[in-house]
This record gives structure tokens, C-alpha cells and sequence, in this order.
């Protein structure tokens, strides 16, 4: 994989854990949201862990949130230590936001 020519950059992976039916009309849906920051190494630190405190800080725990007419609960958000990538290259920090859509 070859990264963006940036100082920072994200990537997103959407995890569903299930799907439940309550009532006739209710569906709920659970799973984590994984969002891995990369800046490229050599960088300060405190830029990535900066972004990273904004998102969990954002995304909250054991919050509710309204997005397009569905309830979105924040069960935990937290984010990792950063790790140089396997290449070497980049500075990875993830960031596990679990949640539930009803």
C-alpha cells in the first residue's frame, strides 16, 4: 500500500458485531468503528495524539448521538499508543469507537 503524499491521513474500517430485531419496526445494529491515524515518522508526536484526543473526545462514551432520524449510542471510545507501521514509514494510532444504532 502506498500512503498519500500528506502529513496526516485516516483510515476507516466499519466492524458490525450484529443485528438484532426488537419490536415489529426496530432493528438494532452493533459493532466498532476503527479509525487508524497515520503521520509520517519523524513527526511530533503531539500532532496524531492531538487528532486522536478530538475524535474520542467527539465520539464520547456512553453518549447519544441523533444522525439521519436513528439513534446512535456511544458505548466507549479510546485510542491506542502509536506504533511505527510495518514499513516503517508512518506513525499508526488507532482509535476503537464501539457503538449501537437503533
Amino acid at each position: 500500500f502506498t500512503a498519500p503524499n500528506v502529513g496526516m491521513w485516516a483510515k476507516f474500517q466499519l466492524m458490525p458485531t450484529s443485528t438484532t430485531r426488537g419490536n415489529l419496526c426496530d432493528i438494532e445494529h452493533k459493532g466498532i468503528l476503527q479509525i487508524t491515524l497515520f503521520t509520517p515518522i519523524g513527526t511530533n508526536d503531539t500532532v496524531i495524539n492531538d487528532k486522536a484526543d478530538a475524535i474520542v473526545n467527539h465520539f464520547g462514551t456512553e453518549l447519544a448521538h441523533n444522525v439521519l432520524d436513528h439513534n446512535l449510542l456511544i458505548m466507549s471510545s479510546h485510542k491506542e499508543t502509536a506504533m511505527p507501521d510495518s514499513d516503517g514509514k508512518w506513525y499508526m494510532l488507532p482509535i476503537s469507537i464501539e457503538y449501537e444504532v437503533i
